[in-house]
């Protein structure tokens, strides 16, 4: 597991990374596989290894995506939880075939105020995934549904390294936080403008 944990904590010595291994769990998610559960006291620090893991926040049943974690970072809302035992105001679930260091919470704490390479970090991810929030915050207060839509597939495809998307309608809602006729409507307007094609199950882009 050593080997595992410095491929993805780059920069830390080895007597950290020996002990953040002997503390660790190394877990495998399937998509649509929940890491965490809204709801859930934070006892883990997820770290995605290989993967993606997307966070997503369910408020008065509108559910909408916040942001993907991958390979090499962990969640913002993680980090927040560090030092609070409050519950997580979010959910994280597996986006693709994922796998994942889950760090106890009480050793994180512990790590993040003896060894400043590990807060560094801690911080860099932090500020990283506030950067990604606040695009997410003016994707939804500074474009349309359209082009909110047109990113997000743009994005899924980069992810997932494919133009043939296996996503419906339904789980697009979901994510952009709308229904699923809106959707379905936005997407005839995609094929007409020749931006998307609906092929079978799937969605092609461009």
């Amino acid at each position: 597991m050593n080997n595992v944990i410095k491929a993805c904590l780059p920069g830390l010595s080895p007597e950290l990374l020996q002990e953040i291994s002997s503390h660790s769990a190394i877990r495998e998610f399937k998509p649509k596989e929940y890491v965490i559960h809204q709801g859930d006291m934070i006892r883990f620090l997820p770290i995605v290894i290989e993967g993606s893991v997307k966070v997503c926040c369910d408020e008065d049943t509108i559910q909408f995506l916040l942001y993907h974690v991958n390979s090499g970072e962990s969640c913002i809302f993680s980090y927040a939880h560090m030092f609070s035992d409050s519950p997580a105001e979010f959910y994280a679930m597996a986006e693709l075939e994922s796998r994942l260091a889950l760090l106890p919470i009480d050793k994180v704490r512990e790590w993040f105020h003896n060894h400043p390479p590990f807060s560094h970090m801690i911080l860099k991810g932090y500020q990283k995934h506030y950067e990604d929030l606040l695009h997410s915050v003016k994707q939804i207060t500074c474009y349309n549904l359209e082009e909110r839509l047109i990113k997000y597939l743009q994005d899924k495809a980069v992810l997932e390294k494919t133009q043939l998307l296996k996503v419906s309608h339904q789980e697009i809602a979901s994510d952009l936080g709308t229904s699923r006729e809106v959707i379905s409507r936005l997407m005839k307007k995609l094929e007409t403008n020749g931006q998307a094609t609906q092929v079978g199950r799937k969605i092609k882009i461009g």
